[in-house]
């Protein structure tokens, strides 16, 4: 066979093909003009796997087969833990999340892709898609494990004398409620003024006095993130307000913040605010709550219901009254004489104080000097400053108070203790048998588990965040924006300002920087640039992870999808060119339309593939011909059809996909 006519058959130039036969392993020479047929077949054969391989590292395949409905009915067993997400669920699955989110929405759950749902009703949706389900074991959860310790030295702490303390309320509810700004109105600050987007990236504690009386408050972030900050919040309170709009009622984070109540066995009030719209509907939230059980007092159920207006300042002062009046009921109390012992809230590292921890001291009194282990962190408290800043010398049961003097960044949640001197202390430390004398590096998301799957393409990051806490939940989230294709891995974290050095390492290991509430210093915005690294800051959660989306769907594949849209079977060859043939055929299965491919079957051999141009019934063209139908086909491709072979038709498509 003339080169000529192979390198036609190949659809490349003549020069091009003597280019690769030496890569497929046939070196003819730059001179040759023939090749023996026998080699021209093998040619032929590899050319169509070495395309095939290029098109699979272009695209996901993804082939439709007309009797896939039959395949369909094997069913997989899953292992489903209580509680989970959609977009988990969908991961345990292996579909797409919008098709559970779909089979969700049939069965009237109206949830959120991050919003937990139950494993009897992951059950039910499992089995409509065709899975069976059972319980995953449990596994152990670190918080159990942190809030028994804490819990085990609260009632060591309470065997002795003890002394009323102030209460510690959290402010739970949804996005966008209130919280914030009900704690302006009672610390008469201007928090939510400087927050992104008036919502809350971090978790704060302040401290107020009412009648004569302090009442410390925790005010919990409300995006769906920052989750496990809300339950941590949830954890270490006396009394929870829940913060409902009076014009949006009852949202998916409010009916999480009153289950995290529950669950902790929290006494709580329904602070209903923004009955200063027009919109809102006091008696329209009343009953919402009584369909979830919670009957309000004055429609004789046991749930407080104060009605406020935090931007107006009404109904404060009764809101405070009501916390009071439970604190009372409960008798909240411990022992200030004793050595300390309490949660870290949050902790960041500062440029020239180094690692400041804020602290809830839940028994015990901190004082200067003291000798302090926060989790697998130590240090000497050579300084604390209250809530405003002001530096303060002791701390007593249930004070906030942000602590220097630890040799390293706490993480947000660990338990802190202060040991009794500084022998006793370095005896502690010896004993402990994972403590650490440097930061930690954080833990690294899911594309750490795949990277022995060359399938998974990784968007290596580098994260800096001004505070743990952000970075706890910045880390969790970028975790669940995984899929079986792509992934993102944190190859290195800090605490502060994108510096240089964060450029340079993102260009060693091929990383983008994103930052969140720092700054990118100018030097390494021009270092950057000239480097041309992504580097960017936000200070808002939901423009951080949709630009982590963007970036993700830049590197995943589009799909090729190819649907069967039916079979041919060969009765009679009309006529044989050399790129092309016309043969007669009945349909056999499915449909049969042109603009198609059709792959040519000889038995059990899968031979070639061609394209379906034309299809004829007489003289006259169709656009379609039906099972049973019989009509003429004009075919492009390598010309060795033989009557009896079988063509499966196909159609492509390609489609972009995202995350």
């Amino acid at each position: 066979m003339n080169l000529t006519e192979l390198a036609r058959r190949l659809k490349i130039t003549t020069e091009q093909l003597k280019d690769e036969l030496p890569r497929l392993g046939f070196d003819v020479g730059r001179r040759a003009i023939k090749i023996d047929d026998t080699v021209a077949e093998k040619v032929v054969k590899l050319w169509s796997v070495r395309q095939a391989k290029k098109i699979s590292q272009q695209y996901v395949v993804v082939e439709r087969k007309l009797d896939d409905k039959a395949q369909e009915t094997k069913v997989r067993q899953v292992e489903i833990p209580s509680r989970l997400n959609p977009r988990e669920f969908a991961g345990l699955l292996g579909l797409p999340v919008t098709n559970v989110m779909a089979e969700l929405f049939k069965n009237g759950v109206l949830a959120s892709i991050n919003e937990p749902i139950d494993f009897e009703t992951a059950s039910i949706i499992a089995q409509d898609l065709g899975f069976t389900t059972v319980m995953a074991k449990n596994k152990a959860n670190i918080n159990e494990i942190e809030s028994t310790l804490l819990q085990d030295l609260l009632q060591e702490a309470a065997q002795t004398a003890t002394e009323p303390r102030a209460p510690v309320v959290v402010v739970m509810g949804h996005v966008d409620h209130g919280k914030t700004t009900l704690l302006d109105a009672i610390r008469s600050t201007n928090v939510a003024g400087g927050e992104s987007g008036a919502i809350t990236q971090h978790i704060g504690a302040y401290q107020v006095e009412e009648r004569g009386r302090k009442i410390t408050f925790l005010d919990t972030p409300g995006h769906e993130a920052f989750s496990a900050m809300r339950s941590r919040g949830g954890r270490l309170a006396d009394v929870a307000i829940i913060v409902v709009a009076a014009d949006d009622g009852l949202q998916p984070q409010t009916l999480e913040a009153i289950e995290i109540a529950q669950r902790e066995k929290l006494p709580f009030l329904i602070a209903i605010n923004k009955i200063d719209r027009e919109t809102a509907d006091i008696e329209r939230v009343k009953k919402a709550l009584a369909e979830v059980n919670l009957l309000p007092e004055d429609w004789g159920g046991k749930t407080i219901c104060v009605p406020i207006s935090a931007k107006k300042k009404i109904g404060i002062t009764e809101l405070l009254d009501m916390i009071l009046l439970l604190a009372d009921l409960e008798k909240f109390q411990a022992n200030p004489n004793r050595l300390a012992v309490g949660t870290i809230i949050e902790a960041r590292l500062d440029k020239g104080e180094g690692a400041i921890a804020t602290a809830l001291v839940q028994s015990g009194t901190i004082k200067i000097g003291d000798y302090l282990i926060a989790g697998e962190v130590a240090g000497k408290v050579r300084a604390m400053r209250d809530f405003k800043g002001a530096s303060v010398m002791v701390a007593p049961p249930s004070m906030p108070v942000r602590i220097l003097g630890l040799k390293q960044v706490p993480k947000a949640g660990d338990i802190f203790r202060v040991i009794e001197d500084e022998k006793a202390f370095r005896e502690v430390l010896r004993k402990l048998p994972r403590f650490q004398r440097a930061i930690a590096l954080p833990e690294i998301s899911q594309a750490d588990k795949t990277d022995d799957t060359p399938k998974i393409i990784t968007l290596n990051v580098i994260l800096k965040a001004d505070v743990l806490g952000s970075r706890e939940a910045i880390a969790a989230s970028l975790a669940q924006l995984a899929s079986s294709d792509v992934a993102i891995k944190v190859v290195r974290t800090g605490l502060g300002s994108i510096t240089e050095a964060d450029i340079l390492q993102a260009e060693a290991s091929s990383a983008i920087v994103v930052g969140f509430n720092v700054p990118v210093l100018p030097a390494a915005q021009i270092l950057a640039k000239q480097k041309n690294i992504f580097a960017a800051t936000y200070k808002v959660i939901y423009d951080l992870l949709d630009e982590m989306k963007r970036q993700l769907n830049v590197l995943l594949k589009p799909e090729l999808i190819r649907n069967e849209i039916g079979e041919l079977l060969v009765l009679q060859v009309f006529r044989r060119g050399r790129g092309d043939m016309i043969v007669g055929a009945r349909v056999s299965k499915g449909l049969v339309r042109p603009a198609t491919k059709a792959v040519v079957w000889r038995g059990p051999e899968q031979l070639v593939e061609l394209k379906l141009t034309e299809i004829r019934m007489g003289k006259e063209l169709v656009s379609e011909v039906a099972e049973g139908g019989e009509c003429g086909v004009h075919l492009v491709g390598q010309p060795i059809i033989e009557a009896g072979d079988k063509l499966e038709i196909y159609h492509e498509e390609i489609r972009q996909r995202f995350i």
